[in-house]
């Protein structure tokens, strides 16, 4: 389980996401105040001003979906599956982010000053979990052509 090399990207996409659900999102300014926008809510000055944890429970439902699919190492093809809608499910994080700035933007007059790390980790988790679709695919394969030559 552990020595093959789409685990490594499969824990990988779990951290990252983790990661993305625990780190800064990005940083505005409201009325010369520093806003740290995270996956939780938004801060200002240590206290929330707005509750976002839907997103929150977004990128942890996508960390843990990636942690699942390791232990589901017999069954190649379901791992492909839950894979690509665990990459619909980080993509989803991106549209709910950008909801949220929408949403938030207009009646706040916030100024974007910075992202966080956090906002860029959803990408490269959307990378390893295509590495490890494309390495599960290729075990599926070599299994299927070593049952052809066992018939």
């Amino acid at each position: 389980m552990l020595q093959r090399i789409q685990t490594v990207f499969l824990l990988l996409a779990s951290a990252c996401m983790l990661v993305a659900a625990v780190t800064p999102l990005a940083y505005f300014f409201y009325n010369g105040n520093q806003v740290v926008f995270e996956a939780m809510g938004m801060y200002q000055d240590g206290n929330i001003q707005s509750s976002t944890w839907a997103l929150f429970a977004v990128g942890a439902l996508s960390s843990v979906l990636a942690l699942v699919t390791v232990f589901l190492y017999k069954t190649r093809m379901l791992q492909i599956r839950i894979s690509v809608f665990n990459i619909f499910v980080m993509v989803g994080f991106y549209l709910y982010f950008g909801f949220l700035i929408f949403r938030i933007n207009p009646d706040a007059g916030l100024q974007f000053q910075k992202i966080g790390v956090g906002i860029i980790m959803p990408v490269i988790a959307i990378i390893f979990t295509y590495l490890a679709i494309r390495k599960i695919g290729a075990d599926e394969v070599l299994v299927r052509s070593l049952n052809r030559l066992r018939k």
